[in-house]
């Protein structure tokens, strides 16, 4: 596994003392053209991997493969192993004042069964949906918007930086 550094840094963070730890997993999926399904957010006109948290008493594979069926509609999955990982210290999503060291572990899977999706919460706000990707047409969309006021809410600054660096190590290994 590549560790993608340096942490990414939320600008204007202030660490306050207390700093939780979060863990997520996301996963990697290609096509023989090497594209990428991703997510796109209609909300956020962007493009992210799917994947998400890890609940209590929940392991990588369990959270993943609950992930990819609610936001893909993947129903048969194998998962392999872990290409990167990479560390972000931000604010949390919901815009409190908690700092948070998110460690974010992306899988390469391979997805052998689609079904629905089956969106919950921010993900039906977000309105999203699996696309099939360009590298370059996901980097150039996601560093478009990134100046948008959406993207520079506090606890959301540092998504698309991540995402972005992520697709350019995965470039760089499938070129």
């Amino acid at each position: 596994m590549i560790k993608l550094t340096p942490t990414i840094i939320e600008d204007g963070l202030i660490e306050n003392g207390t700093i939780k730890e979060r863990k997520t997993v996301r996963a990697i999926i290609t096509n023989q053209q090497n594209e990428v399904l991703l997510v796109y957010s209609k909300l956020f006109e962007d493009y992210t991997f799917p994947g998400g948290g890890i609940k209590d008493q929940e392991t990588d594979i369990d959270c993943l493969k609950r992930e990819l069926n609610e936001e893909i509609g993947a129903i048969d999955i194998s998962i392999f192993e872990p290409l990167f990982s990479i560390d972000e210290l931000r604010y949390g999503v919901k815009g409190s004042d908690n700092v948070y060291l998110q460690n974010s572990i992306y899988y390469r899977c391979q997805i052998h069964k689609m079904g629905n999706q089956n969106l919950q919460g921010r993900e039906l706000l977000h309105g999203i949906t699996p696309m099939w990707v360009s590298i370059d047409k996901a980097l150039s969309q996601n560093e478009k918007v990134l100046p948008n006021t959406l993207h520079q809410t506090k606890g959301l600054k540092t998504v698309l930086i991540r995402e972005n660096r992520v697709l350019k190590a995965l470039k760089e290994i499938l070129t």
